[in-house]
């Protein structure tokens, strides 16, 4: 009876342990899942472009020539997938069809050996001569383009690039219908020279005096207010009729230059544009 006490005695104990290792084991589980929550969570409020139905839009705009890593995997869809390129002729803008090619190149940063061609992990997506822009098809079809402003073309803002600042506007118009591109923000403390002003709580607007349209729409604004003229610039890159109807379509770069590409024909509650297509980030270290 002793012995069966003394046993039981010792099963107990070893319970109690394993009970005991479980909750330590769960409760880090815990922990980790919730550190994980938090990181992943600031990273998007401070990286993540701040529009809320970004991160679902489908990718498919890319420039004339983009750069990726083979763990990007977007081959396949570079290849299978249908696309139009924006094209600048001499005197004219056309929407053409436009098939990507792809080739290996040697990736500096992941790759080893450049003579080991074999496993090189760089790849470059290429286009056509005169393409500017590469497009995924969608309900887009192929026509000539009517441009009101493009950035290889037209007078640059900042940095020689177009990069829209607060006090800095673009005005179109179509018909009778007049459009403007603008930026507010608040310019911050600024001990050096006029050229490395920063400003805080940059947005971007689009306005019109459609009376059948909302009047004025925010298109993007920049996810930290104290970081705002640098990587995190907001730039205008091309202003057109890109889609079926007589609103103006826009191409903007975001936050670490990826592209947007905003149509009309999309527009939801009244928004004269809506995001539809973005450009992932590709390449990174």
């Amino acid at each position: 009876m002793k012995s069966y006490q003394i046993i039981l005695s010792c099963l107990l104990c070893l319970g109690c342990g394993n009970t005991s290792d479980l909750k330590e084991k769960g409760t880090a589980l815990n922990t980790k899942a919730q550190e994980s929550s938090q990181l992943s969570q600031g990273f998007n409020a401070k990286f993540r472009l701040n529009y809320p139905s970004l991160e679902y839009l489908q990718a498919g705009i890319f420039g004339a020539e983009a750069y990726f890593r083979a763990e990007d995997n977007l081959e396949t869809a570079f290849l299978e997938a249908q696309w139009l390129g924006i094209f600048k002729t001499k005197n004219n803008w056309y929407l053409n069809p436009v098939k990507p090619a792809i080739e290996t190149v040697f990736d500096g940063i992941v790759d080893q050996d450049e003579q080991d061609t074999a496993n090189w992990s760089g790849k470059v997506m290429t286009t056509s001569k005169h393409c500017v822009f590469t497009l995924r098809k969608g309900n887009l079809h192929p026509k000539k383009l009517k441009v009101f402003y493009a950035s290889n073309t037209s007078p640059r803002f900042h940095d020689d690039k177009s990069v829209l600042l607060p006090g800095d506007t673009l005005q179109f118009q179509v018909g009778n219908i007049h459009y403007w591109l603008f930026a507010k923000g608040k310019a911050l403390y600024n001990e050096g020279s006029p050229e490395n002003q920063g400003f805080g709580n940059y947005a971007l607007y689009l306005q019109t005096d459609d009376p059948h349209q909302a009047q004025q729409v925010q298109l993007l604004r920049s996810v930290d207010p104290q970081y705002e003229y640098g990587p995190n610039r907001l730039e205008c890159l091309f202003v057109g009729l890109i889609d079926a109807d007589d609103i103006p379509d826009f191409i903007i770069s975001s936050n670490y230059e990826q592209r947007i590409l905003y149509l009309s024909s999309e527009a939801k509650e009244q928004r004269i544009v809506e995001p539809v297509y973005v450009e992932p980030m590709t390449g990174g270290c």
